[in-house]
């Protein structure tokens, strides 16, 4: 008899609990109904100029070290003074033409703004070309620099510090000679 009443008594006691929890959850739905849901805001366009046309200026500790190049040596002064110099005439270049980057980027993020608020990307082709035409005499003399350079290190640096030197900038999205880039990318 004893077995029986506390049975019952535990029978009892379980279906207490299950009826109470299953109050709490259904009270809970109901406070998760009421909240209305935030959607979550797309991030703002964030379009970088500098890296598009390939403006780079040089950590050159970082650059010596991705190219094995020890700065103490006669070699490393030589190549420390080249970057320097590089990293200069990049600088005065960028501050010269910080209102064409400086309009150019916005001129891109105020249309990447209006296209994802409307779906409408038509526009897209005289954006690009438009940037294109106001980056294209920069993007040259960059180019012309980047040759420079090159052309310093190539005689300065030796075959196998000039060929990490050249995966160390394609790393940072920055292309030099094609003929070496390909001869590089032939040997790994």
């Amino acid at each position: 008899m004893k077995k029986l009443i506390l049975l019952i008594v535990l029978c009892c006691a379980f279906t207490a609990e299950a009826q109470f929890r299953n109050g709490q959850r259904n009270g809970q739905r109901q406070r998760q109904n009421d909240i209305p849901q935030t959607q979550q805001k797309a991030p703002d366009p964030n379009f970088e100029v500098e890296k598009y046309i390939g403006i780079v200026v040089y950590d050159i500790e970082k650059a010596a070290k991705k190219s094995s190049i020890k700065l103490k040596s006669e070699e490393g002064k030589l190549f420390f003074k080249t970057l320097t110099d590089y990293n200069k005439v990049v600088k005065g270049i960028t501050r010269i033409n910080s209102f064409l980057l400086r309009s150019t980027k916005e001129m891109v993020e105020n249309f990447q703004k209006i296209s994802m608020k409307s779906g409408d990307f038509s526009q897209q082709p005289e954006i690009i070309k438009k940037m294109n035409e106001n980056l294209e005499p920069l993007s040259n003399t960059l180019k012309e620099e980047d040759k420079k350079l090159d052309a310093t290190l190539k005689t300065t640096l030796s075959e196998k510090q000039y060929k990490k030197w050249i995966k160390f900038n394609k790393k940072l999205n920055k292309t030099f000679n094609q003929e070496v880039e390909a001869e590089v990318e032939t040997q790994d």
